[in-house]
């Protein structure tokens, strides 16, 4: 793509998706390179039978901050690009290969939040975590797989895990949240956590859930949908430092 170099170009990043759902679907970030005022990203992809879906954000910056409704002022704007679709037909006919492979590692956090939404990062007890990753068929869990977490909390506290399946897609089945607490010990050192599908209690009178229809993870001091909290909504010390997201084989 080539944004317009009339204005000073600050970031450009591309988003690619293989979900045909729109409402549910997790945009992957692509590697992107410039080359003056051209920019590329390679978008691989598991297989061709999917369609593909990609678009960009072109950032550039503004001679004078401005202010933002409800929001801090900001030096920068934005511009989004339209929508392209491939469909699997093109996706064959072009001679596209698909070159990746199903990853057990989800995160490392190397990116930060990127591949995340925050609500509430700043506020010390009322915080939110969330990614539809475990959607997209690169990331996701299959059946008798564990689901471990790495991180680390300088003081003792119950994190909780949340778990939503069918999210914006009922005609898959009904939408579930399913609920998991984990105690973290607290101290300088991460600890692991490894936890089956069946660890995660359903908030409902569903069933246990399963990997496969997992849209959304959430990761939060306390969950309190239903008539009991769960957590706690005092979280001791500063946010806990999350450092590895993965698929683990078998046992604990």
């Amino acid at each position: 793509m080539s944004p317009d170099s009339s204005r000073t170009v600050a970031d450009v990043n591309i988003y690619y998706s293989v979900d045909p759902d729109p409402r549910a679907r997790f945009w992957r970030s692509a590697e992107v390179t410039s080359s003056g005022d051209n920019w590329t990203a390679p978008l691989p992809i598991l297989s061709r039978d999917q369609p593909l879906f990609a678009f960009a954000n072109v950032a550039y910056d503004l001679p004078l901050s401005a202010s933002e409704p409800y929001g801090r002022p900001t030096s920068r704007f934005a511009l989004s690009s339209l929508l392209h679709t491939v469909t699997p037909q093109d996706l064959q006919a072009t001679g596209v290969r698909a070159t990746e492979q199903p990853s057990m590692l989800i995160d490392d956090f190397s990116h930060g939040w990127r591949d995340w939404y925050v609500l509430s990062g700043d506020n010390r007890h009322h915080w939110e975590y969330s990614t539809r990753k475990l959607a997209d068929p690169q990331w996701q869990g299959r059946a008798g797989q564990r689901l471990k977490i790495t991180v680390q909390a300088d003081q003792p506290n119950d994190l909780v895990l949340i778990l939503t399946e069918n999210f914006f897609r009922t005609y898959r089945g009904k939408m579930q949240e399913s609920v998991a607490i984990v105690p973290l010990t607290g101290g300088a050192e991460p600890q692991t956590i490894s936890l089956a599908a069946e660890d995660f209690e359903p908030a409902g009178t569903g069933d246990a859930p399963a990997w496969k229809n997992v849209d959304l993870l959430s990761l939060r001091p306390y969950y309190d949908r239903g008539p009991q909290l769960v957590g706690s909504k005092t979280w001791a010390g500063p946010h806990p430092k999350f450092l590895r997201l993965e698929w683990g084989e078998g046992e604990r």
